[in-house]
């Protein structure tokens, strides 16, 4: 009879596979002590390293500290002070909480905790190698705790030779610090490598350790976000569409304060910006605060990230804040956001204010103010805005931070005034192809042709995706255009994406077609040239792009908008360039053509008086 190969595993090899799946490398044990040290409400954290943390990691704060019942209990497997009952688990609002850190530093290093409660005049000392206790005695120190993990990895010389130079294990240490740090202003944190002081950020508001850690030359360039609805607050700070970084790695997500990774995030912000220029980088700290019982974070050995009982709320959300944070910082008409409903199809019809109706109404109108939008506050509360999910709750997450520098919670439950109310100042072209506008915050640069771009690419995705819907201007008499027998084939295959956008066409003949009618926007005399444009760059586009249902509308709209708009260095009267500039603005993303290129550039009134030389309060 064969013998049973199946065995019982030791309590220390246990531990120590459980080791290999929370404590990868000493950055993981610095990120859980110090987020220990965090939920003891540490003010103050000091952290200290030899080699990179492969030879020592101490972390010292200055938190409520523990008693000598809890060190006798800390290094213990699944022991922990942030949980007491399996409900607990649902509603995990601490840092750690698996019960399996301490044990596992303690199973694969020489580990030491010597600490002191506020409460109590002596503290104690627990020596602890490789899971046996060897010293335990009082001693007299502050209140708070010290931690120190000596020789990681001792006696496992496989997974210790994997870890990386004591330079660049440091660095990572250094990173995940300053990145940790974000979320907790208030609190100091200085990082020691030998007797060499790496890091010192002194406790301040939240927007001072953005600038830390972001970088001070960024910080006049990030855009403040407060923004609350559904039971979720958003805060934090993202970069203006024109001043991206241009290194990677500067997105910073944090729920409840816990940093965290995932795509739900960068998608956000990715549809905020909707295209960023090759090289450059956004750069973002954002903050959710959200009811407990809507994250579960116990789905990952080292927390780095987290799942939500309602994701598609909170990616409504933070896209939310980001579109109304980007908004505000230009002036711009912004959408009411106040009564959020349940996600639902437009109408068929035509909405009011749309971007393709203001455009085509105050081009027509000759009689147009010059100094005004043709919209008005009443009609920009009509714009379709998106909604979050039926099951969004109404009541209010707390503040996560204090109100960013004296702001409100943005709640925009009204329309802001248009960009060239109360400026003072006309629309004004500068050689033919830009468009100077003045707003209330300073003034912008508008590139005429990107502006056009960028609206008429809206028009035709709402176009296209709205099945059934055919809008155009008949001409008297069809046009016969001939092509080529490769832009026959895509006139054919694109032929129902062509009728949506407003081109009537009809096959005539094996590769010709009879124009019957043409979009609004498309004057006729030049319906032949657009047309020939579109179908060429669908043609080039076919070649190498996928094919999904996004793909091909957003292909389409995009190869006609840059068909059709405005070229640079052709001159525009007032009214056409209002219309130009109150289309853009009723814009999903005013910023960048679909392409990714700016589309405007923003002069601030602070930027043009430190220009100027002209301090605070000279100007009254």
């Amino acid at each position: 009879m064969p013998s049973s190969i199946i065995q019982a595993l030791s309590p220390l090899t246990i531990q120590k596979i459980a080791a290999g799946e929370v404590v990868e490398r000493p950055a993981n044990v610095v990120k859980e002590l110090v987020e220990n040290a965090l939920d003891a409400g540490a003010t103050k954290i000091t952290v200290t390293l030899e080699e990179g943390g492969k030879e020592l990691i101490r972390v010292a704060d200055n938190g409520t500290g523990m008693t000598r019942e809890d060190v006798l209990q800390c290094w213990l497997p699944h022991t922990t002070s942030k949980i007491k009952a399996l409900e607990d688990l649902e509603i995990v609002s601490s840092f750690g909480f698996r019960g399996e850190a301490l044990a596992s530093m303690a199973s694969v290093s020489e580990f030491t905790v010597e600490t002191r409660h506020w409460e109590e005049e002596i503290g104690t000392r627990l020596r602890v190698v490789e899971s046996n206790p060897e010293e335990l005695q009082d001693m007299a120190r502050a209140p708070g705790t010290t931690t120190s993990v000596r020789n990681l990895f001792r006696n496992n010389p496989v997974r210790r030779k994997f870890l990386s130079s004591g330079k660049t294990e440091g660095t990572r240490i250094a990173t995940m610090l300053t990145r940790l740090s974000l979320a907790h202003p208030g609190t100091s944190f200085r990082l020691l490598e030998g007797t060499r002081e790496a890091l010192q950020l002194s406790e301040g508001t939240l927007r001072r350790r953005a600038g830390d850690v972001l970088g001070v030359h960024l910080l006049e360039d990030l855009i403040a976000v407060d923004w609350e609805g559904g039971g979720i607050h958003v805060q934090g700070y993202i970069s203006e569409p024109q001043r991206f970084s241009s290194r990677q790695g500067q997105l910073h997500f944090f729920v409840n304060r816990r940093h965290v990774q995932g795509g739900l995030f960068t998608r956000a912000v990715s549809q905020a910006y909707e295209s960023v220029p090759p090289g450059r980088y956004p750069v973002a700290a954002l903050f959710l605060t959200l009811s407990p019982a809507e994250v579960d974070v116990n789905v990952h050995p080292s927390k780095r990230e987290v799942r939500f009982v309602n994701e598609a709320r909170v990616f409504w959300a933070l896209s939310q804040a980001l579109r109304s944070a980007l908004r505000q910082t230009l002036g711009a008409p912004e959408l009411s956001l106040s009564e959020p409903a349940a996600f639902a199809e437009p109408s068929a019809g035509k909405e009011a204010g749309s971007p393709s109706e203001t455009f085509a109404t105050a081009a027509a109108d000759s009689e147009a103010s010059p100094f005004t939008f043709s919209q008005s506050p009443d009609s920009v509360r009509n714009i379709r805005h998106d909604s979050p999910p039926a099951t969004a709750e109404k009541d209010s997450a707390p503040a996560l931070f204090p109100s960013a520098e004296g702001r409100g919670a943005a709640r925009f439950t009204a329309a802001i005034p248009s960009p060239m109310e109360n400026a003072g100042a006309p629309s004004l072209q500068i050689h033919g192809s830009f468009i100077l506008v003045a707003v209330q915050s300073g003034f912008l640069l508008v590139n005429q042709q990107a502006a056009h771009e960028r609206i008429l690419y809206e028009k035709a995705l709402e176009d296209l995706r709205r099945p059934g819907r055919f809008s155009a201007q008949q001409l008297l008499f069809p046009e016969l255009i001939e092509f080529t027998s490769g832009e026959a084939r895509v006139v054919e295959e694109r032929l129902s994406e062509l009728r949506a956008l407003g081109f009537d066409l009809e096959p005539f003949g094996a590769a010709a077609f009879q124009l019957r009618g043409l979009p609004s926007e498309v004057a006729p005399e030049k319906a032949r040239d657009i047309l020939s444009s579109l179908i060429g760059r669908l043609l080039d586009a076919d070649k190498g792009e996928g094919r999904s249902a996004d793909e091909l509308s957003s292909r389409v709209a995009r190869a006609y908008a840059r068909a059709a708009s405005i070229p640079l260095g052709q001159p525009l009267d007032a009214a056409r360039m209002a219309a130009i500039v109150d289309g853009l603005f009723a814009t999903q993303n005013p910023y960048v053509t679909p392409g990714g290129a700016p589309v405007l550039i923003r002069y601030s009134l602070e930027e043009l008086r430190r220009r100027f030389g002209i301090k605070p309060g000279e100007e009254d």
